[in-house]
């Protein structure tokens, strides 16, 4: 199971008090490529208020997917 940064837990904790359907995202430019759009490296989705999904991706491809519960993370 893949842990939180601090900066991933910052965007976990600010999507509890957000409304479901809530997409959070870390994006950083492409370090090859200079001029193109990305994948964000780290993203979430409220489902409800007692779920999220989470995903990590690399900078062109699309990583791995995990629900989490919102209380697991308090």
């Amino acid at each position: 199971m893949t842990t939180f940064t601090d900066a991933e837990l910052k965007l976990v904790r600010k999507l509890a008090t957000a409304p479901p359907f809530t997409v959070l995202q870390i994006k950083q430019t492409c370090p090859t490529h200079s001029v193109c759009n990305p994948l964000p490296l780290f993203r979430i989705y409220k489902i409800d208020d007692e779920s999220f999904e989470a995903q990590w991706n690399g900078y062109h491809e699309a990583g791995p997917k995990q629900v989490f519960r919102c209380e697991d993370t308090a």
